[in-house]
């Protein structure tokens, strides 16, 4: 009878090779054109760490680690229902949007609004997501701006500008 279970458990599992390669395609693209759009960051005048330093510094595990996709495929375990799919388009979109609100809002009301709904759509409570996406908005403009002195899009009605 355990027998039967182990097979009946089996089944689900499907190789998944073609979408591990296929994914790891995808990624790599997405490393190399961040590390080549890097380079196009203007950099100001005897500025430590520039602009294009952090694009270029995620460009490389995501390199290596797209590579050893399409190298060493995996086997998945379990597919994503629905719900786990819409989700997954969720944060493509709330990353897409993120990417297009940073410059007209500035770094601290997208981040922390990009924050909260990503917490959300991890299933943290209202009060959790705010609390998280004050203190990673807070956190992360802390140490681009102070510790790596970095300049971050401004708040346009606060009077700033870069």
């Amino acid at each position: 009878m355990s027998q039967m279970s182990d097979l009946d458990a089996h089944q689900d599992r499907r190789p998944a090779q073609v979408g591990d390669r296929l994914a790891g395609a995808v990624l790599l693209v997405l490393a190399l054109g961040a590390w080549w759009h890097s380079h196009s960051f203007v950099t100001g005048f005897m500025q430590p760490v520039g602009p294009g330093a952090f694009p270029r510094l995620v460009s490389l595990p995501l390199a290596a680690l797209a590579a050893y996709l399409i190298l060493r495929p995996g086997f998945n375990e379990r597919w994503p229902d629905r719900a786990g799919l819409a989700r997954q388009l969720a944060v493509l979109l709330l990353l897409a949007a993120y990417a297009g609100l940073l410059e007209p809002l500035g770094f601290l009301p997208a981040t922390l609004a990009g924050a909260i709904v990503l917490t959300r759509l991890f299933g943290a409570a209202w009060g959790q997501a705010l609390i998280a996406g004050t203190g990673l908005a807070l956190g992360l403009y802390a140490l681009f701006e102070f510790a790596l002195g970095m300049p971050l899009p401004d708040v346009p009605w606060w009077g700033g500008g870069n």
